[in-house]
């Protein structure tokens, strides 16, 4: 795209877009569209696919984006299968008054992409949620594959952009296993307290637990920041070019 006419690309998300526990994938990803695009970080700690829709107009279409990439799934598995202390966090904090079941997250899903076409004009990729374990056989495993295929079929069934990081996570999960001490909310709020007033940064404990993708089985370390981004760049490389072409057919 032309340099005096960048796009504004919108990253709408959870913790895992947000980037502030752990490492960001979406700062990476503004570093290496400098110049060419305009990055919206819309990523909000603890947020599900419901919360995301209920800020559609006021974190995304305020900005006009020519894109708007969703990743959802992480925090909507939460409310379902965490720890009691965690739901209840869901509940009080979030404002999910019911569980987002598989059933309930496709169709929120859906909802948040019919305000997206209300509320703007921007094209829509969807990315797939990424681990909850670096643990290959963990049970989680599973339960996110599941989100992710919701994610892949509503790309499918929509004619939308597709980033499948979570094919991505599992390979590297599976080439390089790292067993850890299973990610609660508990633990979050530890870490918090820690990198802000205990002298140490998540790099460490992610060094400290034997992680490699993450810094506690779910927020990303270093490495685990770079594969997202890795990713993403591939799938708006490929955007940024179709735009290009656009322009110079228009």
């Amino acid at each position: 795209m032309s340099q005096s006419n960048p796009p504004t690309i919108v990253f709408l998300g959870d913790s895992i877009t947000e980037g502030v526990i752990g490492a960001s994938f979406v700062d990476r990803v503004r570093r290496a569209m400098a110049g060419r695009a305009h990055i919206v970080n819309a990523g909000i700690n603890g947020d599900t696919i419901m919360n995301m829709r209920w800020r559609v107009r006021r974190d995304v279409a305020v900005h006009n984006p020519d894109l708007v990439v969703v990743m959802s799934g992480l925090n909507d598995i939460g409310t379902v299968y965490a720890l009691t202390p965690q739901r209840i966090y869901y509940r009080l904090v979030k404002g999910n008054l019911v569980d987002v079941t598989p059933r309930r997250f496709a169709a929120g899903y859906r909802a948040l992409l019919s305000d997206i076409r209300k509320y703007t004009r921007a094209q829509i990729m969807l990315c797939t949620p990424t681990s909850l374990s670096e643990e290959p056989e963990a049970s989680a495993q599973a339960v996110v594959d599941a989100y992710a295929i919701i994610v892949r079929s509503l790309a499918t069934q929509q004619g939308l952009g597709f980033i499948d990081v979570r094919a991505a996570f599992a390979a590297a999960i599976a080439a390089d296993p790292r067993p850890g001490v299973p990610y609660n909310l508990a633990l979050a709020l530890r870490d918090m307290l820690a990198t802000r007033w205990g002298g140490t940064t998540y790099e460490r404990l992610a060094q400290q637990r034997g992680y490699r993708l993450t810094c506690d089985g779910v927020h990303m370390a270093e490495a685990g920041a770079d594969l997202v981004a890795r990713v993403v760049m591939q799938a708006l490389e490929q955007w940024d070019a179709q735009q290009y072409e656009k322009l110079l057919l228009s």
